[in-house]
This record gives structure tokens, sequence and C-alpha cells, in this order.
């Protein structure tokens, strides 16, 4: 599942710290070098805060499931609105 789908869904459950930490990491592509000096950690501390994070929110998944819930609604809204697309329409 991909971490970005994660933190959308259960990025409230995580501190504000964690939350943008992962934020910046996955949506903003920043590298452990520039969290580190934003958060005035080491590397290793910023790899660690990230990697925690991400644990918590796989955590999340594996015990409620709401993700790999909405993505299923995804596929069959996907499957619904080609099944549409395709329908003649009569008038």
């Amino acid at each position: 599942m991909l971490q970005e789908r994660l933190l959308d869904v259960y990025g409230g459950m995580l501190t504000d710290h964690q939350r943008d930490a992962c934020r910046l990491h996955l949506h903003e592509d920043w590298s452990f070098t520039e969290l580190a000096e934003h958060f005035a950690c080491t590397r290793s501390g910023a790899h660690d805060l990230v990697r925690r994070a991400l644990a918590q929110l796989k955590h999340f998944e594996d015990r409620l499931g709401h993700a790999a819930e909405l993505d299923r609604r995804d596929r069959v809204e996907a499957v619904l609105r080609a099944r549409l697309a395709t329908a003649p329409v009569s008038v």
C-alpha cells in the first residue's frame, strides 16, 4: 500500500512532529539531510522519526483497514464510471 495514502488516511493520528516529517519526506520529497536541518536533529534522527511514523501508519492500517477499504471503493467507482461512459444513451 502506498505510504502517501496511509499518511492521508491516518496522518491525523500521528503527532504533529511525525506528520510534518512524513509529509515533507513523502509529499515534498525532502531528503533526511533536509529534514534533519529543518527539525534541528541528526540525519539518523530524522530517518528514525520517519521510519517510526511510517511503522505506526502501517500498524493503524493493519488494525483498521480504512485505506484498503478506500482503495476497494475507488476501484468499484472506476468500474461504474467506465460502464456509464460506454452505456448507450436513451432519449
